[in-house]
Parts: structure tokens; C-alpha cells; sequence
């Protein structure tokens, strides 16, 4: 029987195709395998400007259809299709880059000046290491080393131009 690693891969070797062949990015893709109930495959997409419903509910079908012909995962599941949301994790070398300007929230794998936890206006991606400007400092932190990374928002922000909030 094979791993819960391997079928992942085997998922990414297959989805990644279709997804580009849509117009879209499989930004994740996560296969829950308990001990006792349904497992559930989870696929997060996105495009330059976001995903629709529509597009959501159309990949979900193809998917679907797609899935049973190659029947990957040995066991019955069940599949949910969806957007990464405002707060996507960073994935790759590619997304430190492509968010640059925006508020990003790492977590490190060990402490750095005291923390592991920054929250900070994303820099971009040199040698190896995310920049991150927190305040008036600007942290270097080795990739290796980024435990987890989300883009972040900032509800205060976000929320002054807004007059009614009911």
C-alpha cells in the first residue's frame, strides 16, 4: 500500500497539469488519512485576481471524474476544492517573491532575537533568505529555517475606510 506521500505526489504529478490547463495555480493540496472515518483530499486554487464559485465548482467535477478513472487513493474519500484564502500560506521559492509589499506572518523554527514569531511587510527573497521588514528592522531569515508562512491582513487597515459595519 502506498504511503500517504507518495499518493500526494502522485495527486501533484496529475492535478498540476489540469489546474495549469484551467488557468490556474494549485497553490496546496492536502490528503487527511485517519484511523477511523472518511479521508479527505483538500486542493486549494487560486488565479492572478482570484477564483470564482463557478470555476471552483467546475475544477471540483473534473477533478472528481479525473480521480476515479485513476484511482489513486485506495480507500473512499471525499474531496473539497477550494480558494487559499486571504491569509494563503507561502508555499515557495516563488511566492516570497510574487507577494512582496504585502503584511506576512512567519513563524521560525527556532527562536531569532528572542521570537519566532514576525509579522512584517514582505521584502522579497535574496540568497536564500526572506527579508522581512518589522518596524524599522528588517530581518534576514534563512529559508530553511521558515517553519510556516501566511500572508497576513491587517483588520485595523483593512477596516478604517469603512463607515458601517453592521
Amino acid at each position: 500500500m502506498a504511503t500517504t506521500e507518495e499518493i500526494k505526489q502522485k495527486l501533484e504529478e496529475l492535478l498540476q497539469p489540469l489546474a495549469a490547463s484551467q488557468g490556474l495555480e494549485l497553490v496546496d493540496l492536502e490528503l487527511h488519512r485517519p484511523r477511523r472515518g472518511r479521508t479527505i483530499l483538500r486542493l486549494f486554487l487560486d488565479r492572478e485576481g482570484g477564483i470564482t464559485l463557478e470555476e471552483i465548482a467546475r475544477v471540483s467535477r473534473v477533478v472528481g471524474d479525473l480521480l476515479d478513472v485513476h484511482d489513486l487513493i485506495p480507500e473512499s474519500y471525499h474531496l473539497e476544492v477550494s480558494s487559499p484564502g486571504l491569509t494563503r500560506k507561502l508555499k515557495n521559492p516563488a511566492d516570497y517573491q510574487r507577494y512582496v509589499g504585502r503584511l506576512v506572518r512567519l513563524t521560525t523554527r527556532q527562536a531569532r532575537d528572542g521570537k519566532q514569531v514576525f509579522r512584517g511587510i514582505l521584502q522579497g527573497l535574496e540568497d536564500d533568505e526572506v527579508c522581512l521588514q518589522e518596524g524599522e528592522t528588517v530581518y534576514r531569515l534563512p529559508l530553511p529555517e521558515i517553519a510556516k508562512a501566511r500572508l497576513d491582513i491587517d483588520v485595523k487597515t483593512n477596516l478604517k475606510g469603512d463607515k458601517d459595519l453592521s
